[in-house]
């Protein structure tokens, strides 16, 4: 007997298997939390680099130019956090096989990361499910990301705001 009538027999009157697809469920969702798991440790190490840098310019005189150039290279740094991502998902879907070549993986992955979602490669019927997977993984860390920014930008205009109230408080005394 194969796995598929075991799982079929087991669940009675629905043939559970061609409902719940286990096998992309399986590999799709290691590989989801493989991701957020490398999305946590760039957010992590990019954030160190934020807060150690901006406090650090804060303290010169007049850093708001410094200050947004801090914010584009963290925009790149996360930036190249998600390609990082989309490159894992490639590799998965080539050494899984269920994608042959690199150039097709990487352009299907990134459509799919993304949620952009056009091109004319599918996956194989039986792994269909996978790319849904690589879609939520999409949306959780561009989620991620997003409120990230947020933080970033609202730490900034403290900042800045900081440095307003410290350069009006020094006016000279008459």
């Amino acid at each position: 007997m194969n796995a598929t009538a075991d799982i079929d027999r087991l669940a009675g009157v629905l043939p559970l298997a061609s409902i719940i697809p286990f096998p992309d469920l399986l590999l799709g969702g290691v590989l989801l939390v493989a991701v957020v798991l490398i999305h946590g440790i760039g957010i992590r190490l990019v954030s160190v680099h934020f807060r150690k840098r901006s406090h650090a310019l804060a303290r010169r005189v007049r850093p708001s130019l410094r200050l947004d150039a801090l914010l584009g290279v963290v925009i790149f740094l996360l930036l190249a956090l998600h390609l990082s991502e989309v490159v894992f998902w490639t590799a998965a879907l080539v050494y899984s096989r269920l994608v042959e070549d690199w150039r097709t993986a990487a352009f299907f992955a990134a459509n799919t990361y993304t949620t952009v979602g056009y091109g004319k490669f599918v996956l194989p019927a039986e792994w269909s499910m996978m790319s849904p997977i690589i879609s939520i993984s999409g949306l959780f860390t561009f989620g991620w990301t997003g409120s990230v920014l947020v933080g970033f930008v609202t730490s900034l205009d403290r900042l800045r705001d900081r440095q307003t109230t410290n350069a009006v408080n020094k006016t000279p005394l008459d």
